[in-house]
Order: C-alpha cells, then sequence, then structure tokens
C-alpha cells in the first residue's frame, strides 16, 4: 500500500535534497489543495503553478506524475515532494485522531447529525458562489425531474457543465473535467431508471459539445478524452437498450462520424442495432459524401485533404466490412493511391479472403508503382508470397535491392531470411559483407564522412556481428572504423561473461560520453554503469585499481552534483556498494 512506502525519507530519496527544500517549503504555504489520499494513489493540485500531481506505488517505489518542465522529463520534482508531504501530515493526523479513516469520515460523520434544512441552506448557499457545484447540482435536478422535464431542460443542463469560454490551458483541464462529470452522471442516470431514448438523445446531444469542445483544450493528460469515451459508450449502450429505428437516427450517427476525430464512435458497434430505415438512411448520405472524395493514384500529385476525406474513407470501409464484401472493400481502398503502402493494405485484404493470385498482382504493382520510395513491408509480403510459390530468386531480388538501397540490419535479416529459404545463405552473406566493405564503407570514406546513410563507422556490420552472436567480430570493426556510442555499450555487455575485464576497460573508456549527456536520465544511466564496472573489476581481482579509478571520475565530474548524487548511491565514496 501506498502509506507503507511514503515516508519523508522516501521523498528527499527520490526528489533529492534542493527539489525536497523546495516542495518543503511549497507544502507549507498551503499551495498543496484538492488533496486525495487513497490505498494505491495520491492526487493533488498545487496552487499558484497550477499544476495537478499524482503519486503512486509501483514493485515497491515511489512514482511522481506531474506536468511541469522538471516532472515532465520524468523526474520526481518540487510539486511531488509538496504533495506527498502533504499526504503524510494527513496520514499522521488520522492516526492521532485514533486510527486510519478516510478522508470523507469527518464530513460524514458532521452531515450526520446536521440538521436538514441547515445542510440545504449551505449547499444552496455555495451553488451561488461555486459555478461548478450549481452545475452538479442542477443535474441532479434535472435528472430527479426527468420523469417531467423536456429534453430542452436535460440538454441545457448538459450545454451548461460543457461550455468553455477560451482556450483550456493543461493546467485547468481538470477542474474542467470535474465540472462536466455532471454530464455523465446525468446520461447514465437516465440509463439507470430505463429511460434509454432519453439517455440516447442526451449523450447525441454531449457528444457534439465535448467534441467542439475537445478541440479547444490541451488534453495532454487524456482526462477529457476518458470523460467523452465514457459518454460515447453510455450511447452506445443506451441504442443497444433501445435499439433506433428511424432515418433520423443514421442521419444523427453519420453526422457524428463524421464530426468525430478521435475515434470515439465506431460504425461496426452500431451496426447490429440499427433499424433497416436507420441504416438505409446512414449509408445513402455516407455514398453521397464518397462521391465527392477524388479518385488519385501513383501519377496525380498528392494534394493535403480535408480530414472529411479520412473519415468518410473510414466510413466507407466500415460499410463494407459490415456487409462482408471484399470488392467493395478493395474499390474503397483503391480510391487513394500514394504510397506502395496503399497497395499493401489491398493485398493484405485480399490474402485474407483467401484470393493470393489477385493480392500478388496488387502488391506487384505497388512495388513497380514507387521505384524511389519502396516500403519495407510491402517487400516482405512479396517475399513471403514468392516464397509460398517457390520463387525464391525473385524473393532474393527483392531483398538484396532494398539492402543496397537502405542498408541496414533489418534489411540484413530480410535477405538473411530469404536467402535461407532458398539455401544459399552463406553464399548471400559473403556477398552482403562484401559489399558493405567494398562499396558502402568505401563510399563513405571517399566523401569523408563519419556518418553514411543513417550509420557511423563501421556500426551496420558491428550490428551484424552482434545480431550473428559474434562479438569478438564486432569488437573487431568498433576497433576498426568506431561505431555509434550504443552499439558499443551493448557490444561490451555481449562480452561480459567471456570477458570482464575487458569489458571493465571499455565501459571505463565509454563513461564520460554517456556523464555528458547532461540530463539526469544520462546520470542514472551513467552510475549504473559504474556499478557495473565494479563488479566486473571485482570479478578479475582489481578492487584496488577499481578504487583508483572512481577516484579520478569523482574529481573530473565534481561540477556534476546530480551526477555524484545519483553515484553516492550505488557506490559510496568509500568505494564499496551500500547494502540492499
Amino acid at each position: 500500500m501506498l502509506r507503507d512506502v511514503i515516508t519523508a525519507d522516501a521523498l528527499l530519496s527520490e526528489a533529492g535534497e534542493q527539489a525536497y527544500a523546495r516542495g518543503s517549503t511549497s507544502f507549507e504555504s498551503g499551495a498543496v489543495v484538492d488533496l486525495r489520499v487513497g490505498d494505491d494513489a495520491i492526487s493533488a493540485r498545487v496552487v499558484g503553478d497550477e499544476y495537478t500531481v499524482r503519486l503512486w506505488v509501483e514493485e515497491g517505489n515511489l512514482f511522481c506524475s506531474c506536468p511541469c518542465p522538471v516532472g515532465d522529463d520524468g523526474v520526481f520534482c518540487k510539486h511531488g515532494v509538496a504533495t506527498g508531504l502533504a499526504a503524510l501530515a494527513r496520514l499522521a493526523g488520522a492516526s492521532a485522531g485514533g486510527g486510519e479513516e478516510d478522508e470523507f469520515a469527518r464530513i460524514r460523520r458532521w452531515l450526520g447529525r446536521a440538521p436538514r434544512e441547515q445542510i440545504e441552506e449551505w449547499l444552496l448557499d455555495q451553488a451561488q458562489r461555486d459555478p461548478m457545484l450549481h452545475s452538479l447540482l442542477d443535474a441532479r435536478a434535472a435528472l430527479g425531474e426527468a420523469g417531467t422535464a423536456s429534453m430542452a431542460t436535460l440538454k441545457a443542463t448538459v450545454g451548461q457543465v460543457l461550455s468553455v469560454s477560451g482556450y483550456i490551458d493543461c493546467r485547468h483541464v481538470r477542474q474542467y473535467v470535474e465540472r462536466a462529470y455532471a454530464a455523465v452522471d446525468l446520461i447514465a442516470g437516465l440509463l439507470r431508471d430505463g429511460r434509454a431514448d432519453m439517455a440516447r438523445e442526451l449523450a447525441h446531444y454531449a457528444l457534439k459539445r465535448g467534441i467542439a469542445a475537445y478541440e479547444q483544450m490541451d488534453d495532454s493528460g487524456d482526462e477529457f478524452g476518458s470523460l467523452l469515451r465514457e459518454v460515447a459508450g453510455l450511447h452506445l449502450k443506451a441504442c443497444q437498450a433501445a435499439p433506433p429505428e428511424s432515418a433520423a437516427f443514421g442521419k444523427e450517427l453519420f453526422a457524428l462520424l463524421m464530426l468525430d476525430g478521435w475515434g470515439l464512435v465506431e460504425f461496426s458497434d452500431y451496426a447490429p442495432c440499427l433499424g433497416e430505415a436507420a441504416l438505409k438512411a446512414f449509408r445513402m448520405l455516407a455514398e453521397k459524401e464518397w462521391g465527392k472524395v477524388p479518385a488519385q493514384g501513383p501519377a496525380d500529385k498528392e494534394a493535403a485533404s480535408p480530414i472529411s476525406c479520412y473519415r468518410i474513407t473510414s466510413i466507407m470501409e466500415a460499410l463494407a466490412r459490415e456487409s462482408g464484401d471484399i470488392d467493395a472493400l478493395v474499390v474503397v481502398n483503391s480510391r487513394r493511391l500514394h504510397a506502395s503502402y496503399d497497395y499493401l493494405k489491398i493485398a493484405e485484404i485480399l490474402i485474407e479472403a483467401g484470393r493470393h493470385d489477385e493480392a500478388l498482382e496488387w502488391a506487384q504493382a505497388g512495388h513497380a508503382a514507387f521505384p524511389n520510395r519502396r516500403d519495407s513491408r510491402l517487400v516482405d509480403f512479396l517475399a513471403d508470397e514468392y516464397a509460398r510459390l517457390d520463387r525464391h530468386e525473385d524473393a532474393l531480388r527483392l531483398a538484396w535491392d532494398l539492402f543496397r538501397r537502405e542498408p541496414s540490419l533489418m534489411a540484413y535479416k530480410r535477405l538473411a531470411k530469404s536467402a535461407e529459404r532458398a539455401m544459399a545463405w552463406d553464399a548471400w552473406r559473403a556477398k552482403a559483407l562484401g559489399w558493405v566493405r567494398e562499396d558502402l564503407l568505401k563510399a563513405a570514406r571517399r566523401d569523408h564522412e563519419r556518418r553514411f546513410r543513417g550509420h557511423s563507422g563501421h556500426s551496420l556490420l558491428v550490428e551484424i556481428f552482434l545480431w550473428e552472436g559474434d562479438s569478438e567480430a564486432a569488437l573487431a570493426e568498433a576497433r576498426a572504423g568506431g561505431c555509434a556510442e550504443e552499439l558499443w555499450l551493448s557490444l561490451t555487455a555481449a562480452r561480459e561473461e567471456r570477458d570482464p575485464g575487458g569489458a571493465a576497460e571499455i565501459y571505463r573508456e565509454r563513461l564520460d560520453r554517456v556523464v555528458d549527456g547532461k540530463k539526469n536520465s544520462a546520470y542514472d544511466h551513467a552510475a549504473s554503469l559504474v556499478a557495473k564496472i565494479q563488479g566486473l573489476m571485482q570479478r578479475v581481482s582489481q578492487e584496488a585499481e577499481f578504487v583508483a579509478w572512481l577516484q579520478s571520475v569523482r574529481a573530473a565530474h565534481k561540477a556534476k552534483r546530480n551526477f555524484l548524487e545519483r553515484l553516492d548511491k550505488v557506490v559510496p565514496p568509500r568505494g564499496e556498494r551500500r547494502p540492499v
């Protein structure tokens, strides 16, 4: 449980002295409000900066989420410290009061004793001052009167809680969402009361208003997105409870799908409960809109398409899939062919239907249509189909062409797969490695570049040999021509078991480069490398050499306090590992 893990020492350890001191000041100034303390998570709002903070435990470790610049980089920030200290104070108060109780226990006791008239008067007084509370109470009142209240009244309530005035940044989304949840409560209440028709109409209205509001906020925390998905789920439940038969609903559903740019509503979910008239009206509108989308092929210049084109395409695909019409699905996907992947989508549709010959024709056409923009996924598809037909030479030709155009480990693996199927990998492996050395690397040296087609030095050869399990050859290539930094670390890790002393030496050579990343994540990585170096040097009885080297590391990076703090956690200054 969270309360078993969170302590002042834990907060200090996670955040560091500077952030802890600032967070303590923030807590003592009363900046932590809306505190919620649960068994699994703690949440609060830190005013002044207006950040919503969440603390939780995962595998026994304390974590913090905060949208501030520091927290957004994955670091335990001062706002997390302030929230944690506020939670500790809350828990200490509960214990002093005679035992653990939830944060609403005292309020419940008071409500149980207070006269009804006093509570009503207090609520009405607060509702006049607090627009959010007013909206919540109004929604509850409307729900209670739903049997007699008009739909216009219910929509007015939902419209009020979903209204926005100007742009809502990420710091204020939570307040908006708390108010907007009144709409969810109202729709859910109608469903519970068996008023599915009313719930469906109100949910439809809420989705339209909510989608419009969604476009005017920074919902990077997905708080409002989650709310909208709840509303969409209630809308679907209402349709399932009272299947819509009318043509009017078909038109409403089509309009909603065209409005929805976030995948909140899917036609396939609604299709089973649509009546004949509703489905007919939906299809008629879809076909009319589809007729506005121009057909474009590889030779046509690709123009920016309005978002409505993508939405109607998705709708037409859903209609074709629902009816099981493979030919219609192919026609829909062939309306716009601007990349080889567009051809692959059609080929995959045909494969799924068992129409292999047609699928191969579409895939070959896509490969030929874009000679300078080959998609590796299409190459994989063609290679698999050629292998199925025992056309191994064609598969190898494709794989070799892609390897030369875009030399990479993935392209090498693709070539190996095709060559092994043809039982000719030894010859093709020699050819591929010879081409890298004789053509690729020579071209790089000719151009006086260390980087060539995304690879640094002998990186490609190092990757290949590591994949093949030959760390000795990988190391030789790295020593001969250099490689990307992450590859140095990978090949060293591969050599730890057979050559711990040599691996430790390479790690020591690379440590400064890792530290120079100058981010806390880089410092964490560097500290873990030092601990690994210590273990490797102990295996070859080089403890004294390690202590001397560690002293030189501390001296060289004495200005990087964050790194040294992390280093002290894994290897204390006396050169010994702290007990776990």
